[in-house]
């Protein structure tokens, strides 16, 4: 059998059964499960002798043959999913402080079970028959509450230990039945791929997770050898009886770190002998009892041979077990040496020494730092950059804001060519012919590069812009422009203004103190300690060079548009022939009053995020809450968890991003934001706030829990800012309504930006503010072409993993459709309608995704690679347009 089929996870396998004849198998347990419970009560003799003799020894054997049988009908299981599977469970995700000691909770469960067999358990039946309907209670409630399966059986059931144990290569495979589609509730699901879970287990990032399930496999032999020598009944006291039990455990436990870290011998097989050990040592005592059991029932003798017999499966058990085990590690290694479908992505600064240099493609000399690695092929400047561990900023990716400039030393010729987008950045920037932006290069041969864009000397900042060979505002009559805001969508309306005119008078009016930065990069603020180095995206002297007279840290009051003239809050006004609005918007808040709290913040500007990390460290705040699971709402939560804070994200949707996502991306985002450390809770609402003075205290939700925190943070959206257009008479709706060349209502005003409202138009994003404030331009002075939207990837800005969307997420009827394996490492999705490109998504390990963003940015052909795709290969995209 091939690694592939024998690791097929339960969603690329067929069932054996209908799912009624399931459901039926699952109720007939579940009543048989209680039947026992009622005859514990009843005739606890008999009952205690056919629970110990019989139904729990033979369930260790089921487990190495079939563990997936045992999952698909166990009671707990069932009831367990009985909310889920008409609907009712509210599908909380659960805590991450739960998630990490879930497997110790049920360790501990179990381990208080053995020892309290002894004493109590085997003599009472009313006591195991309480215990049965407890735990039934607790799994009920574990489903009604969190989502999937992990409210008990992937995490505190206390068979869960046994299961992962015995059935590490199960004989046979029965697959999942209760999970439609995975939704991420655990990690290294054991329902997901059985054969497959002790490797991650053992292995896994986390040591506390992975030397957790080593302890367990290495006390249980211990543990069953101490508990059946000392009998049924002892002569000395419980005290004596626990502590041997202890230092059994604690002997084998020992010695499989002995095996583990004094021998060259791979924690699989020491994990393997040390189970098939314990199952040995427990069917040499149990076999006895079960025969005694069926004899005592059944009214035979049992011969000494058969006693020995009976001793003996538990032997020949072991073995099965070591042997299935040490054959699904063959395959394992087998799988694990065929060459990947996507190269690993080197990690930090560490692992670039070990790198192949030119083998993985061009060479990148950093002069700062003498370090030199490789560009892997399709890979851009700054991914190569970033994969090496050193510093740089990064803003939208696109290029336009510029964040990334990069000295080019040595090795321009090497760099692919400068579009009209980084053209006009640069030379904005004052660094056209000097630098290049890294997110636009890929690299085709050695480069030097120095990471310090102003180390290309001060030449260039005083070369005067190259007036235009037609002066189009003398052309059309236009003298004067007044820009009202500063941000990408302002700056970019006066750059490509003065590109057309010489002779303009153009003023900007904004109310930040700061010129230009770079928005998208805020959430450094709040845990970096750079401050804004690195985050004004053009030089201070480009106003005066550009001839740009900047009124900062002033406020437009109003707009005459009779007299055409801006009044200021200052009394000044400024007279204008053609108006542009860049006046952007504003966050919404859950509450009118949230912001009068001094611990609650929204994050738009620089000033917010300094407010905001002056106030965790003042107040030494230790826990925040974030309002909104959307783009804004994650890159805020990730900040704070960088500033070293422990954050709950709340989102009403049923998903995270559920603009930008599908339910399997948002799942896989949910996972990565949870093994960070933060907390998630999707589909909640909140029904009030609780406030103390001037301080917020918590946040009521409205199925009942508070969520408490230090500092609280809105990131639900944005609300235009048109109350200057509203109150100057223009057309008004969500935004200021423009036509395709982005003028008002009034043929003199123009509006771009997020202000803006254009019917189909996205709105928020960088590249569409620079787009309509290049057609206003055009517009303004008599060059007006209809606006044509960009073709926008949206990136989330979190350093742990790459996450990509484009388009629309959800496919109709008749578009194709391709996505990835559910247990794939990443997970994408393509949809095709009429042969076209409409929707894209990925979200997979940080820098996975360079293939898959130039492809879809360019809306490149995919009709040679259909059949690739359709087998979820999304390698092949490398092939596809590459430079």
């Amino acid at each position: 059998m091939s690694p592939e089929l024998f690791f097929a996870n339960y969603t690329k396998r067929t069932s054996a059964l209908p799912k009624p004849a399931w459901q039926v198998l699952r109720v007939l347990t579940l009543l048989v499960t209680l039947g026992f419970a009622a005859l514990l009560t009843v005739d606890p003799a008999v009952g205690l002798k056919l629970w110990w003799g019989l139904a729990i020894p033979v369930l260790p054997a089921l487990l190495v043959i079939a563990p997936g049988l045992w999952r698909q009908v166990c009671p707990m299981a069932f009831v367990n999913q009985i909310p889920r599977m008409t609907g009712s469970s509210r599908n909380r995700p659960l805590p991450t402080t739960w998630k990490n000691h879930a497997f110790l909770v049920a360790v501990g469960i179990f381990l208080a079970c053995v020892a309290a067999r002894s004493p109590l358990l085997n003599h009472s039946g009313g006591l195991v028959a309480a215990g049965i309907v407890g735990v039934l209670i607790l799994a009920f409630v574990g489903g009604l509450v969190f989502a999937g399966r992990s409210g008990w059986c992937g995490t505190f059931c206390p068979l869960g230990p046994i299961q992962r144990t015995y059935g590490q290569a199960p004989l046979v495979v029965v697959p999942n039945g209760y999970c439609p589609t995975c939704v991420g509730c655990q990690k290294n699901c054991y329902d997901f791929n059985p054969r497959g879970a002790i490797f991650a287990d053992l292995v896994d990032s986390d040591p506390r997770y992975a030397s957790q399930r080593r302890l367990f496999i290495g006390l249980l032999p211990g543990l069953i050898g101490a508990y059946f020598l000392q009998g049924p009944s002892q002569s000395y006291g419980y005290e004596l009886y626990l502590a041997i039990l202890l230092a059994a455990c604690c002997a084998s436990a020992g010695l499989y770190a002995i095996a583990t870290s004094c021998f060259p011998l791979s924690p699989h097989r020491v994990a393997a002998v040390f189970a098939a050990v314990a199952l040995a040592m427990f069917y040499w005592f149990a076999g006895p009892i079960v025969l005694g059991t069926l004899s005592s029932f059944l009214s035979f003798a049992t011969p000494d041979w058969l006693t020995t017999a009976s001793r003996g499966v538990g032997v020949v058990g072991g073995l099965v077990l070591l042997g299935a085990s040490l054959h699904a590690e063959g395959l394992f290694r087998k799988a694990s040496a065929q060459p990947a479908e996507r190269a690993a992505e080197p990690s930090r600064k560490t692992q670039m020494l070990t790198r192949f240099g030119g083998k993985q493609g061009a060479e990148v000399t950093d002069r700062e730092t003498k370090v030199a690695f490789p560009v892997p092929k399709g890979a851009t400047l700054l991914d190569a950059i970033e994969s090496a561990g050193l510093k740089i900023n990064y803003g939208c990716r696109a290029g336009l804001c510029g964040a990334d400039a990069v000295v080019v030393c040595e090795g321009g010729k090497h760099l692919s060519p400068a579009g009209d987008d980084e053209l006009a950045t640069l030379r904005r920037l004052g660094l056209e012919g000097k630098a290049r932006l890294a997110c636009m290069c890929r690299v085709s041969g050695p480069v030097v590069i120095d990471r310090d864009p102003t180390s290309a000397g001060p030449e260039q900042s005083q070369a005067a812009p190259t007036a235009p060979e037609v002066d189009h505002a003398v052309a059309c009559g236009v003298s004067r422009v007044v820009i009202i805001g500063n941000g990408i969508a302002g700056t970019s309306a006066a750059e490509q203004l003065r590109r057309l005119s010489a002779s303009l008078q153009i003023d900007m009016i904004t109310s930040e103190p700061l010129h230009f930065y770079n928005r998208m990069a805020i959430g450094r603020l709040i845990y970096g300690r750079t401050g804004m180095d690195g985050l004004q995206l053009i030089p201070d002297n480009w106003y005066t060079k550009n001839r740009v007279e900047v009124w900062r840290s002033s406020i437009a009051r109003s707009v005459d548009r009779q007299s055409k003239t801006v009044l200021l809050a200052t009394g000044e006004s400024l007279p204008y022939d053609k108006l542009i609005l860049a006046t952007g918007a504003h966050c919404t808040t859950p509450d009118p009053d949230f912001l009068a709290f001094d611990n609650a913040f929204v994050l738009r500007s620089a000033e917010d995020a300094q407010a905001l990390r002056n106030y965790v460290q003042l107040r030494r705040a230790r826990r925040a809450l974030v309002v909104g699971g959307g783009v804004l709402g994650v890159e805020a939560a990730d900040a704070m968890h960088h500033l070293g804070l422990h954050v709950t994200l709340l989102q009403r949707s049923d998903r995270l991003m559920n603009a930008q996502l599908d339910h399997q991306g948002a799942a896989r985002l949910a996972s990565y934001l949870e093994g960070i450390g933060i907390e998630v809770l999707t589909d909640v609402s909140i029904s009030r706030w609780e406030g103390q003075g001037e301080t917020l205290r918590a946040a009521w939700l409205a199925h009942g829990p508070c969520a408490r925190a230090d500092v609280f943070v809105a990131c639900l959206g944005i609300g235009t800012n048109t109350q200057l257009a509203r109150a100057a008479g223009l057309e008004v709706g969500r935004g200021v309504k423009v036509d395709s060349c982005m003028r008002t209502s009034d043929p003199d005003i123009f509006a771009v930006g997020d202000v803006a409202e254009l019917p189909g138009a996205v709105g928020g994003l960088w590249t569409v503010g620079a787009a309509q404030a290049a057609t206003a331009a055009g517009a303004v002075l008599g060059q007006a072409q209809p606006y044509q939207a960009p073709r926008i990837v949206l990136q989330l800005k979190c350093d742990g993993i790459d996450l990509r969307s484009f388009g629309e997420i959800s496919a109709r009827p008749g578009d194709e459709e391709y996505t990835a394996a559910p247990n794939d490492a990443a997970w994408w999705r393509l949809i095709l309608r009429q042969g076209v490109l409409v929707g894209a998504l990925y979200v997979g390990p940080p820098r996975s995704a360079k293939d898959f963003t130039r492809v879809v940015q360019a809306g490149t052909d995919l009709s040679s690679v259909r059949a690739e795709l359709r087998r979820g290969d999304l390698s092949v995209l490398a092939s596809l347009g590459n430079d």
